[in-house]
């Protein structure tokens, strides 16, 4: 039976930029340092990539104005109410996710936009940008969609009323591009005990447990955990990688499942399956069958049946028997070929009707002999 797979070619930047912890590697000589996250000049400054430091501007100004004028909330934060029953200001789930009033989370999501924001764009350019807006807007229609609903399920005007706004989505979905770029690099060069690999458990652990703490609010942990995911399902299935012509990234170490430990894993498979049927049903991705399978010629093929595997003895008891019959052929072939040489060799017996009535061979013979 024939096993159906979605197959992608993996970019090629992904197959040169998989850095290793052990210092001899070459991924780990020859890594960027844009991968080697650290808040020092070399990081913040540089000419090679300035849509970062636009979008973190544009931050720092929104953030500014969520702190000095806390009624800006009612124009630019994610309002249920606001946005589309009462003012219908639909412009509220693309402005809300550049829009902070917290002095922590803003302070926060500025500082990781700077400095991973450079690193992806040095990597992937304009297309960072890309995934972070389909990000923040899916995030935020999916909040919005969710607080209607908990309103309509409990009639509590607080779901309708409180503001939802932050760039936490975005920032969590940069997490997930990191442990993509190169899993195994360290997010401190000189600790290993926490990889690029680990850093969306680790901020998802780290929103839940905030959470809890009442450190932060409950928007706060649903912008984290929407945004792990559809930065997860965009650079799984949409994402255009420079210098390849294929979208996503289907390869095994990229499931959904690979982003959490290894006991949560098998609830990370099931959202993940559920994913992969939702966009096989919408055509976002197709199923093929693997490539050793596919005919190259029209008429199908027969069937044939199937073999036992061999164990490394019965190969060995093969491969004996293979060389004693090629020894004993080639045997028979030079026993055939000197068999022949020495016919050649030898006179060739006379013919009765050519000797002569005396017994002497005829005339005609004794010339060719003599000749």
């Amino acid at each position: 039976n024939s096993v159906r797979v979605c197959w992608c070619k993996l970019p090629e930047f992904l197959l040169n930029s998989s850095a290793m912890s052990d210092g001899n590697t070459p991924g780990k000589a020859s890594g960027d340092a844009e991968l080697k996250a650290t808040l020092t000049k070399t990081v913040v400054s540089g000419n090679r990539a300035t849509l970062h430091l636009y979008l973190t501007a544009i931050l720092g100004l929104l953030f500014l104005l969520g702190l000095l004028s806390p009624s800006s909330a009612q124009f630019l934060a994610m309002i249920p109410a606001n946005t589309a029953m009462v003012h219908f200001r639909i412009w509220n789930l693309v402005t809300a996710a550049y829009y902070e009033n917290s002095l922590l989370m803003g302070a926060l999501n500025i500082g990781v936009a700077l400095v991973v924001g450079r690193m992806l764009e040095r990597k992937w350019g304009a297309e960072y940008l890309k995934l972070m807006v389909a990000v923040n807007l899916a995030t935020m229609v999916s909040i919005f969609i969710i607080m209607v609903a908990c309103y309509a399920t409990t009639m509590s005007d607080t779901f309708l009323f409180s503001p939802v706004c932050g760039f936490s989505a975005a920032n969590a979905a940069f997490g997930v591009a990191l442990k993509q770029l190169a899993p195994e690099q360290n997010c401190i060069s000189s600790i290993d005990a926490i990889k690029f690999k680990d850093i969306p458990a680790v901020v998802v652990a780290c929103a839940i447990a905030c959470n809890m703490l009442g450190l932060t609010l409950l928007k706060d942990l649903l912008l984290v955990i929407f945004g792990t995911y559809f930065g997860w399902l965009y650079l799984r299935y949409f994402m255009a990688y420079p210098g390849s012509s294929l979208r996503g990234d289907t390869s095994e170490h990229f499931a959904f499942k690979m982003l959490f430990p290894v006991y949560v894993r098998p609830i990370g498979a099931m959202f993940g399956n559920l994913s992969f049927w939702a966009c096989e049903a919408c055509g976002f991705c197709k199923v093929v069958e693997p490539p050793q399978e596919v005919q190259t010629s029209k008429t199908s093929a027969p069937e044939l049946p199937d073999v036992p595997e061999t164990t490394d003895a019965e190969r060995q008891v093969i491969e004996r028997r293979r060389a004693l019959a090629m020894k004993a052929i080639n045997k028979r072939l030079e026993e055939l070929r000197a068999a022949k040489q020495r016919k050649a060799a030898s006179p060739s017996p006379v013919h009765p009707s050519e000797q002569s009535e005396n017994g002497e061979p005829a005339a005609e013979h004794r010339i060719n002999v003599k000749e």
